[in-house]
C-alpha cells in the first residue's frame, strides 16, 4: 500500500484520536495507531520514535494481537475484556416435584420441562436422556425414578444401546391393575388419608408398611407410588388435614 498517493489533515488527525481516546481511552488509541503503522509497512524503530512507544512494547502488542485477536489490545492481566463477548452462563438442570408433576428447570434461562407423575416411562426416558447428555445427576435422577444408583446407571447404557424399548418396563405384573383391585385402592386412599391427617410421612415404603399391617396386604413401594400419583392422591396431601380440621369445626 503506497501512502505517499494520501492526503492526511493534522487537524481533522487530532480531532478522531481526540473522539477515539474519549471512546476507547489513550492506551488503545496508541496500541491502535502503533497496529496500524505496523501493518502499512512502518518499521518498529520509526514507530517507537513517532509514537514513544519503546519497541519493546510494540514488539509484544503484534505478538499479542496475532495470538489473541483484538483482546491483544488489552493488558492480559484484566479480568473483563471489552473487545471479548462475555461468557454464556452455564446452564444447570434442577430436579423439582410440584403437585403431581416432575419439573426440569433449565436455569438460569426461564425454560421448564414438566413431565406428569402418572407417566412413569415418559419420565425415565426423559431423565435418563439429560442423564447421558451429562445434564443432570445420577443421584438425582435416581432419586426422581425411585431405582437404585447402579440400576439407574445400568439403563441409562441400556437406553444407549438398545433404545427405548430397552428401558420399558417389561415387568407385565407391574403394568397391569389386577393387584390393584377396587377394595385395595380404597385401602390405600384410607390409608394415606389417615397417615397425611396425622402429618406422617406418605412415601411409598412406609404406607407399604401400613397396609400390611393394617390389611394383610402385600404391595411394593414402586406400585404405591404409581397408584399416588395416577389418583393425584399427592397435590392434596397438605391441604388435606386443614380441609378437614375446618370441617369438623363447622359441621
Amino acid at each position: 500500500m503506497n501512502c505517499n498517493t494520501l492526503s492526511f489533515s493534522q487537524k481533522l488527525s487530532d480531532q478522531r484520536i481526540n473522539q477515539a481516546k474519549t471512546i476507547l481511552g489513550r492506551k488503545i488509541v496508541r496500541k491502535l495507531l502503533a497496529y496500524a503503522l505496523f501493518l502499512l509497512g512502518v518499521s518498529r524503530s520509526e514507530i517507537s520514535s513517532f509514537l514513544k512507544i519503546p519497541s519493546g512494547s510494540i514488539r509484544s502488542l503484534v505478538h499479542a494481537i496475532n495470538s489473541r485477536g483484538l483482546a491483544g489490545l488489552e493488558d492480559q492481566r484484566t479480568k473483563v475484556s471489552s473487545f471479548k463477548p462475555p461468557l454464556a452462563k452455564q446452564i444447570t438442570p434442577t430436579l423439582k416435584v410440584q403437585d403431581s408433576w416432575l419439573k426440569v428447570d433449565f436455569e438460569p434461562s426461564n425454560l421448564v420441562l414438566r413431565i406428569p407423575e402418572s407417566n412413569p416411562d415418559q419420565k425415565r426416558i426423559v431423565l435418563l436422556s439429560l442423564l447421558n447428555s451429562r445434564l443432570l445427576d445420577r443421584n438425582e435422577i435416581a432419586d426422581a425414578l425411585h431405582l437404585s444408583i447402579d440400576r439407574t446407571g445400568k439403563l441409562a447404557r441400556k437406553l444407549e444401546q438398545e433404545d427405548v424399548k430397552g428401558i420399558l418396563d417389561q415387568r407385565q405384573g407391574q403394568r397391569q391393575d389386577y393387584r390393584f383391585t377396587p377394595e385395595t385402592k380404597a385401602e390405600l386412599i384410607q390409608q394415606f388419608v389417615f397417615e397425611a391427617v396425622a402429618q406422617r410421612p406418605t412415601g411409598g415404603q412406609q404406607l407399604a408398611k401400613k397396609l400390611e399391617e393394617r390389611c394383610q396386604l402385600t404391595l411394593s413401594a414402586r406400585s404405591i407410588l404409581s397408584h399416588l400419583s395416577k389418583l393425584g392422591l399427592a397435590s392434596i396431601r397438605d391441604s388435606l388435614s386443614e380441609h378437614l380440621t375446618v370441617v369438623k369445626k363447622n359441621p
